[in-house]
């Protein structure tokens, strides 16, 4: 009996094994050679910016992936390190999800095809964002859970409880699988050890829900309240439906899809993996109805679609793994040519804007530098450009000033006083040039910077009415409202700009009637915790609907910020 063939015709694990680190050493490598020759992307660049000041959470991630950045930029500074633990803790994860299979489905050779050959997988082995650690602690506790199915014990109910922690520090999708890990098997609710692994769990994420308690859950405000979804269109959705075909890999998923009937659950493991893997992918198609999906959020399934289609795989015909055999390679090949074009300079994927990051982002924040000098810079309503700007030049400094018309980021939550007084530039992004102001010249996001001499601070100064306003509201009448205005720092904050407030009525992201008039504040210094009384007209719009009201403050030329939490009303 060959060496390869194992006893009774089993495999060989310990050659499978080691097949499995020589991918896993050659996938290292791979990864390691994409992160050092690839410019950073603008949301790498942002989380960079938070892993500046590490904290138990921020305004819209948990931490865990600027904990990640940190950690890898011990050894320096650049793309290299930026994305070493990412590359480091995919790779693990390629392992883990081999690990956490079943038994009866390992087949190193046809897992290395399907995790070569899925494009999610190759795309965030190296581009660090939280859905690296999000994967990473998924499959780990994937095989935890399997090791907890075979065996009730307290060290599993630990080791899952670690696991789910590090999901929820990572992002707070990582919710989903453990509620499909449920709904798959609801005698966990009956088991002691596993309610020992939620009292753990709930224990270790004491700090960041503390952290959220202590800004007033700005996160929580974000995702459930103040994140205003566009008007529906049909796109949403299609588009995401197209996304599921491309991210999993264009032609083995096609063939998943076609013959995914054909799966015959044998145990409760692989019917878990089913429950997440359907699960999830509904779950975001029903959420395309009301806002725009992101494709890759469903990477927390791709350890149970590895799963799901090996078992298509291993009880497959000869025709059918013939048939996934020579879609996975046209994958493969598929995927090498991107990556090396990625590397290859004036290759097409330069002409593409949504990758102009990558290829020009250097250069840009070079040629801002150069002409804004040591002066800090104001970005209004990007997250991304102080947050480039500053990867590539770390001693300059950059505020993300954002209004009405975008959203908030965690810059809203930092300390703009910083500024206070000082001449800053005003970024504007515009291809139209004006010889009175400095033109940044560049391929990525060219623009305009003009002088402020002296910056007014307003991140702390928050806006609410002294009243509960009323939830219903007559259309085209004006409400007298009395509002508060109050200093929430430490700091007093002088004022230097003319601030004015205003507000707006939300129909829908980016779509708002703005109030006609605005209230001026006339306090030249707001003392710290400092509340200041002022009356002002609410105007309702005319048209009668449901809408977001929002109060902000106007400083100086630079539009109406996010002063207040959104108000739900109703206009009859």
């Amino acid at each position: 009996m060959s060496t390869t063939s194992g006893i009774m015709g089993q495999p060989d694990r310990r050659q499978e094994t080691q097949t499995l680190y020589i991918f896993m050493a050659g996938w290292f490598i791979i990864n390691m050679l994409q992160a050092c020759f690839l410019g950073l992307e603008g949301d790498e660049a942002y989380y960079w910016h938070l892993s500046r000041n590490i904290d138990w959470s921020y305004f819209d991630h948990p931490p865990m992936v600027a904990l990640l950045i940190r950690v890898g930029e011990t050894f320096g500074h650049g793309s290299l390190f930026t994305r070493l633990g990412t590359v480091l803790i995919t790779t693990l994860s390629i392992g883990i999800i081999y690990k956490a299979l079943p038994d009866y489905l390992k087949n190193i050779k046809w897992y290395i095809l399907i995790a070569a050959s899925m494009l999610l997988i190759n795309v965030y082995s190296f581009i660090t964002t939280p859905d690296a650690p999000l994967l990473f602690f998924a499959s780990l506790f994937l095989l935890t859970y399997k090791n907890f199915l075979n065996k009730n014990s307290i060290s599993n109910s630990i080791l899952m409880a670690l696991c789910i922690t590090g999901m929820f520090y990572s992002k707070y999708h990582g919710i989903l699988l453990i509620f499909f890990v449920v709904l798959s098997n609801y005698k966990l609710l009956f088991n002691r050890y596993f309610w020992l692994t939620v009292l753990i769990t709930s224990l270790l994420f004491l700090p960041h829900l503390y952290w959220q308690y202590q800004h007033d859950w700005p996160s929580f405000r974000y995702h459930l309240n103040e994140r205003l979804a566009r008007y529906y269109k049909i796109n949403h959705t299609t588009d995401y439906l197209l996304g599921q075909i491309l991210v999993f890999g264009p032609f083995i998923s096609l063939l998943f899809y076609a013959t995914c009937y054909r799966l015959k659950i044998k145990d409760q493991l692989l019917r878990t993996h089913l429950f997440i893997f359907a699960g999830t992918l509904i779950f975001f198609l029903i959420s395309s109805f009301k806002n725009t999906v992101e494709a890759h959020w469903t990477l927390i399934a791709a350890p149970s679609f590895m799963t799901l289609f090996m078992a298509l795989i291993i009880n497959g015909t000869h025709k059918y793994q013939s048939l996934v055999r020579k879609f996975a390679i046209a994958n493969i090949i598929i995927i090498l040519l991107a990556r090396v074009l990625f590397l290859v300079p004036y290759s097409p994927f330069t002409l593409i804007r949504h990758y102009y990051p990558f290829f020009y982002g250097k250069q840009w924040a070079e040629t801002l530098h150069k002409a804004a000098g040591n002066t800090p810079v104001i970005f209004e309503n990007s997250y991304v450009l102080p947050s480039l700007y500053t990867y590539y030049f770390p001693t300059a400094k950059a505020l993300d000033y954002n209004t009405k018309s975008y959203r908030k980021t965690n810059y809203n939550l930092e300390n703009d006083c910083e500024l206070s007084g000082q001449k800053v530039w005003h970024y504007q992004i515009t291809r139209e040039k004006d010889p009175a102001f400095t033109y940044i010249d560049t391929k990525y996001n060219p623009g305009l910077i003009r002088p402020i001499e002296h910056f007014t601070c307003v991140n702390t100064i928050k806006v609410k009415p002294q009243q509960e306003l009323p939830q219903k509201l007559k259309r085209s009448t004006v409400y007298p409202i009395n509002l508060q205005l109050e200093n929430q720092s430490l700091k007093e904050i002088k004022v230097f700009n003319n601030l004015e407030v205003d507000y707006a009525f939300f129909r829908a992201k980016s779509d708002y009637i703005n109030s006609t008039e605005t209230y001026k504040i006339t306090s030249e210094i707001l003392g710290p915790y400092q509340k200041q009384t002022l009356n002002i007209n609410l105007k309702t719009p005319d048209t009668p609907g449901r809408y977001k009201l929002l109060f902000s403050i106007k400083n100086g030329n630079l539009y109406g910020n996010f002063a207040s939490p959104f108000y739900s009303v109703e206009i009859n």
